[in-house]
């Protein structure tokens, strides 16, 4: 019995093997998330302000980032590839443009802990940076 559950868990994560490091991104943006929303706590209230309701969210938000990244896998992988297949030439395009979904969600996050804590919004001052290195390029040519 134990090696018909062991061919099973194999088959499994052969199949999700394609999507493990999408999964793993979005879990590494939810950590980094955590870490800015603690230390944004401290900073605000002190270590009493940090709750465990509000740390449990940390593993529900993984867990349905995670069921959900492997949920649009299964759909494109087994019913929507031939379909994309004939317009779009990317590998797994669905499941990747929501995983990047998920990971601007939290950086988006992590930059309003950041504003909270020292009042500089990183968005702005990186379009800022984007902008003035276009025109600098721009009068090279």
């Amino acid at each position: 019995m134990t090696t018909k559950t062991q061919i099973l868990a194999f088959a499994l994560f052969a199949v999700l093997a394609p999507v493990k490091p999408l999964v793993f991104i979005a879990v590494l943006a939810i950590i980094l998330d955590t870490c800015f929303g603690i230390w944004r706590s401290v900073k605000k209230g002190g270590w009493v302000s940090i709750r465990s309701r509000r740390l449990s969210h940390t593993i529900s938000k993984s867990l349905l980032y995670s069921g959900a990244i492997v949920f649009i896998f299964l759909l494109e992988k087994f019913v929507v590839a031939d379909i994309l297949g004939q317009f779009i030439a990317i590998d797994l395009v669905l499941t990747k443009m929501f995983t990047f979904f998920c990971v601007v969600t939290e950086i988006k996050s992590i930059n309003e802990s950041y504003f909270s804590v020292t009042g500089v919004n990183v968005w702005d001052k990186f379009k800022a940076f984007a902008l003035r290195s276009k025109e600098q390029l721009e009068e090279l040519k």
